[in-house]
């Protein structure tokens, strides 16, 4: 069995992990809508997916090692410890019916690249180290990033263990059922970090590029919003005496949408906003909406972009209609996330000695490399998603995409072995 072949293999087998069915499958022309991958963090399947990554991790010759935030590492040792470790990694865990590839396409792919050096017989200066994060998704513990969070020390070991997922269990609980809740840290801090990544966009397919460079990765503001108007009946209530809370969410919404598109052109950058949250009450046909909440998402690269938007999204909530009272709370701020010039060098050599086509992009999701830039020097590897799509069951990337994007980590692996 040939390299590809082998991360094939494992990719297929990991991705019938957290079926309803158990299907394994190989080609894109079998997927349907009915064969997402459901595996939130501290759940069986989890451990079911973790139990499958350590055991191919000891079969091939390494000792994988918990820490206490529920992550797992294996290290191939290099001739210099003193030098800065390289780490590579992503997370093992789901969303509820999304893909095989998102998280654990990196996981699996970190390994492979440290079983190609050792079988290859490079004798690398760096401690090289493979990574599998916990709860990137927040689809358990309604929070994204436990791990990598816990690992860089932007959340407390106290404040992660009491977080509790969806059904009132805490992550410590949750972590120590499954058998993954180790005792003490990972020694050290990686010098840098390396993140491979399908798109989860259109972007790459679109341009016809093979391998695309992380430049940043986008920040984020998140606000909770509540429009309280008055309830009524829908045939009597004259339309000029009506508080109409769902029109005056409407109008936010596409305000939202207005606000992004500005943002977009003014900056000449990657911003968006969003409302895909929506309750409207009572929520019947021929009564007047008396109650709307929703959250709005609003993601930019660069933080003076992310600033105008806040900014005129809280102008907007600010303005009183139609007797209509909006209360709003900012429940999440992410500041953008610059990768690293030495690293992305590290990349563009390894694309350039392998003849790929690649071009320089944001990356508009959130992913472990976040927290890990604030220690580390660090960036990203991103290979095209089939028509742009991602945390839905149709998400594909065909394994020759995986391959070059897996050579391109490799080779930039080894240029940074080499600093």
């Amino acid at each position: 069995m040939n390299n590809m072949e082998r991360i094939k293999k494992i990719l297929i087998e990991q991705g019938s992990i957290g079926r309803e069915n158990g299907k394994a499958i190989s080609e894109y022309k079998e997927l349907t809508i009915n064969d997402g991958v459901t595996r939130p963090a501290g759940t069986d399947r989890d451990k079911n997916t973790r139990d499958y990554f350590v055991d191919l991790c000891k079969k091939n010759g390494f000792d994988p090692f918990v820490d206490i935030f529920g992550n797992i590492f294996i290290t191939l040792n290099g001739s210099n410890s003193d030098l800065g470790k390289i780490m590579m990694g992503s997370h093992l865990d789901s969303v509820v019916q999304g893909g095989m590839f998102d998280g654990a396409m990196g996981v699996f792919s970190a390994f492979e690249v440290l079983l190609r050096l050792k079988e290859s017989g490079y004798r690398n200066h760096r401690d090289i180290v493979a990574a599998a994060f916990t709860g990137e998704e927040g689809s358990a513990f309604h929070q994204p990033m436990l791990g990598s969070n816990g690992f860089t020390g932007n959340i407390s070991k106290a404040n992660l263990w009491a977080l509790k997922n969806r059904d009132g269990v805490d992550f410590k609980s949750a972590m120590q059922r499954i058998e993954y809740l180790g005792d003490s840290e990972f020694p050290g801090k990686p010098e840098y970090y390396l993140e491979y990544h399908i798109e989860q966009g259109p972007v790459l397919e679109e341009k016809g590029k093979e391998i695309g460079v992380v430049t940043s990765i986008t920040g984020q503001c998140v606000l909770s919003v509540e429009v309280n108007g008055i309830q009524g009946h829908s045939g009597t209530t004259p339309m000029e005496m009506r508080s109409d809370a769902l029109v005056r969410a409407a109008g936010i919404i596409a305000m939202i949408d207005k606000i992004a598109r500005e943002a977009s052109k003014k900056y000449n950058n990657h911003s968006v906003g969003t409302v895909g949250e929506l309750s409207v009450e009572p929520g019947r046909f021929n009564v007047i909406p008396g109650h709307v909440a929703m959250k709005i998402d609003l993601r930019s690269e660069h933080s003076d972009s992310l600033a105008y938007m806040k900014k005129k999204v809280l102008e907007e909530l600010e303005t009183k209609r139609n007797g209509v009272n909006i209360k709003y709370s900012i429940v999440a701020e992410v500041e953008p996330s610059i990768m690293s010039d030495k690293v992305m060098d590290a990349i563009k050599a390894s694309i350039k000695s392998l003849g790929f086509s690649s071009m320089e992009m944001p990356s508009g999701a959130g992913h472990d490399t976040i927290p890990m830039s604030k220690i580390a020097e660090a960036g990203m590897i991103f290979v095209p998603s089939i028509k742009g799509l991602s945390h839905t069951p149709l998400e594909w990337t065909d394994f020759k995409d995986v391959e070059n994007g897996l050579e391109v980590l490799l080779g930039a692996v080894k240029n940074l072995d080499k600093n």
